[in-house]
Parts: structure tokens; sequence; C-alpha cells
């Protein structure tokens, strides 16, 4: 009887407490909605919110024009610079073997051309004559010692050997008789225009190797195109660099900007012009004003990476450009919060 008052018990409170949670629970776990979601259209009279980055809008990366070893990197990250500065220098001496190299092929090609210029000497035409007469003189006799062989061999009086080698001779001789009949007539002819052109090319081009060669010599000292800082070094001393490979990073911290980024699916409610309100976490009593300066006409992947474990990555942003009034305190790679003016 005490068991089965003691179990009518404990459902009545079973009973109660589903009737409870039934009750209750929607007020318990219905989760708050934040004022603000970055990248989200609030209800009537909010604003719409995204991520920024502060950047310079004048960033360079410096890569070589040369391939060559790392000498001597003149600066480190963090050096504030000046326009003109040597930041960077390379081993030239690859660069001035190319221009000994140049400086030969142009003396070489200059020669030839005033060779040509002059036209050639009487006693080249001689020896040119000297050389066909000779040539006609052995191409007659091997014709002969062939023709000789081939009828002792119609009588059986010589061997197939015999004659081939008669008739090899005598190919021979034609070829060469031929090579220094048209090797006389060059001579007799004197240079063509054709020949004077293209050596003059020759010359032109050995030119402008040797200049360009010159040129790759003033490139092993890199210097700065900007007065800014060094914000990111990519290379050490003694490495080898291909043209193109990246050696520093350089901004102008005087020229800042936000960068923002607006999900793909709030595309079409920013504006150029509009007013925007920015927060910096370092600072969170200061708000920043500026404008939209840039809207980019294309979405992309999402660039800028977050700490929050729940936002989305696989996501397309539209980039925007704001411009503040005043960046004190802000500095080149801080996160700020933009929210959107109406």
């Amino acid at each position: 009887m005490k068991n089965n008052r003691f179990g009518i018990l404990i459902i009545t409170i079973l009973v109660f407490l589903a009737i409870g949670l039934a009750i209750f629970s929607p007020m318990l776990f219905k989760k708050e909605v934040p004022k603000e979601l970055p990248g989200v259209q609030q209800t009537k009279g909010a604003f719409l919110v995204a991520k920024g980055i502060v950047e310079s809008e004048e960033e360079i990366v410096i890569g070589s024009l040369v391939t060559a070893r790392v000498k001597k990197i003149m600066v480190d990250e963090g050096d504030t610079i000046k326009k003109g500065e040597p930041l960077v220098i390379l081993d030239k001496s690859k660069v001035m073997a190319k221009i000994s190299m140049a400086e030969a092929m142009l003396e070489e090609a200059k020669a030839h051309l005033r060779a040509l210029e002059n036209g050639y000497r009487a006693e080249d035409i001689e020896m040119a004559k000297s050389r066909f007469r000779r040539s006609e003189a052995i191409h007659l006799n091997a014709q002969d010692e062939y023709e000789r062989q081939k009828r002792l061999f119609d009588k059986n009086a010589a061997t197939f050997i015999e004659l081939r080698d008669a008739e090899e001779k005598m190919k021979i001789a034609s070829q060469e008789l031929n090579e220094s009949k048209a090797n006389l007539q060059k001579f007799q002819q004197g240079v063509r225009a054709e020949e004077l052109e293209e050596s003059r090319a020759t010359v032109h081009k050995a030119a402008a190797e040797l200049e360009y060669n010159k040129a790759l010599l003033g490139d092993c000292i890199v210097l700065s195109p900007i007065d800014g800082l060094v914000a990111e070094r990519f290379k050490d001393i003694d490495e080898t660099v291909d043209v193109g490979t990246p050696i520093l990073k350089l901004t102008n911290p005087d020229k800042l900007r936000v960068r923002a980024e607006l999900d793909e699916t709030d595309v079409g409610k920013v504006t150029n012009g509009q007013n925007v309100e920015v927060y910096a976490d370092a600072y969170k009593d200061k708000v920043y004003h500026g404008k939209v300066y840039k809207v980019f006409s294309v979405v992309r992947r999402k660039a800028q990476k977050t700490f929050d474990p729940l936002a989305a990555f696989d996501i397309n942003t539209q980039g925007i450009f704001i411009k503040l009034d005043d960046f004190t305190g802000l500095k080149d790679g801080m996160t700020v919060n933009v929210r959107f003016l109406k």
C-alpha cells in the first residue's frame, strides 16, 4: 500500500514537471538576437554592419629585376624609409660577366660591318680566283680518272670498288668546284645591300644587349619607390632571387583606408558617399566617422579572417573602401567594425 502511494507521488511530480517545461521552456531557451549583426540588415530603424580592416592605400611589394644573390639587406620590418633610399644590394658578378660578353659581341659585329663597308680587297679576289682554278683542275683530273676506270671496268680490267672510289672523288671535286665558283662570283660582284643591312642590324642588336645589361647593373641596388615603412621582409642575406621574386613589402602609414566586406546577401545596400561609423576594439569609447568612396562591382570569396568560431568562412562578399575623417590611433592591419548609416 505504501509503495503504491509513493509511485503515485512520483508520477504526479513528473506530470507537473512536464507541464512546467512545456510552458516555460520557450522562454528559457529562446536565443536573444543581438541588436546588430555584422553584414545583416536588421528590422526597421536598425543599421547594416560589417567587419573591416585598416590598410594602407599605398602598398608595394618590392621584387628583384635580376637573378642574383642577396648580398645585403639594409632595412628590417618596421623601419621607416624614404623615397630613393637603398633597401637591398644584390651581387652583381653575373651581370658584370654578361656586360663583358655583350661588349665583345658588339666589337665583333662592328668589325664585320667595317669589312663589308670597305668592300673586298684585291688580294681576296685573287685568292678566290686561284681557288677556283685549282678546283677546276682537280675536277678535270677526277673526271678523267672516273672515265678511265669506267672503261676498264667495262673490259673487266678494273674492280667495282676502284670504279666507285673514282666516282666519289669526282663528286667531291665537283662540289668543291661549285663552291669556289660561287665564292669567286661573290667577290667579283661586291657586297650586296642586303648583307650590309643585315650586318648593321647585328650591330644594333649587340648594342641594345649591352645597354640592357648595363641597366641590369643598376637594378642590383633596390631603391625605395615611396616614403613609408617596411611592413614585411621575405628574403635573407645569401638567398638567391629570380626575376620577380618578392623581397620586401612597403606601406605608407600616412595614407590609410578601411576595407570592409559586405555579405553578398546585402549587395546593393551600400552606395558611394554613404556615411559610416567605425569602431575599434582598442578604443571602445571612440567612434570614427567617414564615408564610402568605392563599392566594388564584383563579389569574391571572403578574405578577412575572424576569431569568431561561429563565423562562416565559405561565403562571398563585396568589397567596400571607406575614408575616415580621422585615423588617429588606428594602425595598418587593425580590424574594425563598420556601421553604415542611412
